[in-house]
C-alpha cells in the first residue's frame, strides 16, 4: 500500500512539473509577443541593411528561419551591427538577399533589440519578376504552365506570395490550360 502511495505522489508531482512548464512557456510566448507589439508601437524608427544572410534549416510552419546579420543606422549614432535569428516572411519582403534595406524599430532600452518593419522600398512581385531579365535570369516561361504552378507552389511553400495572390495567379494558370 505504501508503494502505491508513493508511486502516486511521484506521477502527480511529475504531472505538476510539466503543467508548471507549460504554463511557464506559454506566459514566455505571451510576453515576448508583447514586447514585439510594444516595440513596434513606440519603438524608435531607423534603417537596417542586410549584410549576411544564412539559412538555419530551421522551419516555422514550413517558413524558413534564418540567421541575419543587419548594419543598423540610426539617426545620431554610428552604424553598428545585431545579429538577429528571424523568418523574413514576417517581414512582408519578397526577396530577401543581402544589400536589402529594411525599415526596423529599436528598443530605446536596449539598441541590439529590434524588430523589422518592412523594406525601405516596397517590393512588388510582378515587377520583381519581369526585373528578373534585365538580371540575366529566366523568369518563368508563360507558354509553361506546369512549371509556372510548380514555382507558385514553391513560392507559397517559402512565403513569397500572399495565399491571396496564390489564389489569384493559379487561377490564371489553370485558366490558361
Amino acid at each position: 500500500m505504501m508503494e502505491e502511495d508513493v508511486l502516486g505522489a511521484v506521477l502527480v508531482g511529475s504531472w505538476g512539473l510539466v503543467i508548471l512548464g507549460a504554463l511557464w512557456f506559454c506566459g514566455h510566448l505571451i510576453q515576448q509577443h508583447r514586447k514585439r507589439v510594444w516595440l513596434r508601437q513606440h519603438g524608435l524608427p531607423a534603417e537596417a541593411t542586410v549584410l549576411r544572410l544564412q539559412d538555419t534549416w530551421i522551419r516555422i510552419n514550413r517558413s524558413r528561419v534564418f540567421d541575419f546579420l543587419l548594419e543598423v543606422r540610426l539617426p545620431g549614432h554610428a552604424p553598428y551591427q545585431v545579429r538577429l535569428r528571424s523568418r523574413w516572411n514576417d517581414w512582408n519582403v519578397r526577396v530577401m538577399d543581402v544589400g536589402l534595406r529594411l525599415k526596423v524599430k529599436l528598443d530605446p532600452n536596449d539598441l541590439q533589440k529590434l524588430v523589422v518593419m518592412g523594406p525601405v522600398v516596397p517590393q512588388d512581385l510582378g515587377k520583381l519578376l519581369s526585373g528578373l531579365g534585365a538580371l540575366g535570369l529566366a523568369a518563368p516561361a508563360p507558354g509553361d504552365p506546369v512549371k509556372g504552378l510548380a514555382d507558385l507552389q514553391r513560392m507559397a511553400d517559402e512565403g513569397l506570395v500572399t495565399p491571396e495572390e496564390y489564389a489569384r495567379k493559379k487561377a490564371e494558370i489553370l485558366d490558361r490550360l
